[in-house]
């Protein structure tokens, strides 16, 4: 029971850590699964790409500023192909939460 109490108590939190954002190209919906720390330039990452409902695991080749939000240029490993995310800045997501 305590361990039931405790899974559900974390529940919201982890909900809490996705990283949302799209893809320009198709303008599908991203969310970035992992832990946030995680999130470093030459780092593979977990996403959920809401376009084809499924999980990939991304290599970061690069971040950059794009006004407040963040550009991530990345290779998806699951599919071989480079894709650029426009991730909302810190200020969106803490106000979405």
């Amino acid at each position: 029971m305590k361990k039931l109490i405790l899974i559900t108590a974390l529940f919201p939190m982890t909900a809490a850590l996705a990283w949302d954002g799209i893809e320009p190209s198709s303008g599908t919906k991203i969310e970035i699964t992992s832990r946030l720390s995680k999130v470093k330039k030459g780092n593979t990452v977990e996403i959920f790409d809401h376009g084809k409902n499924e999980y990939h695991e991304i290599e970061i080749d690069r971040i950059s500023s794009h006004g407040r939000d963040v550009k991530f240029e990345v290779y998806d490993k699951d599919t071989g192909e480079e894709r650029v995310f426009i991730m909302e800045g810190a200020r969106k997501q803490a106000t979405a939460s």
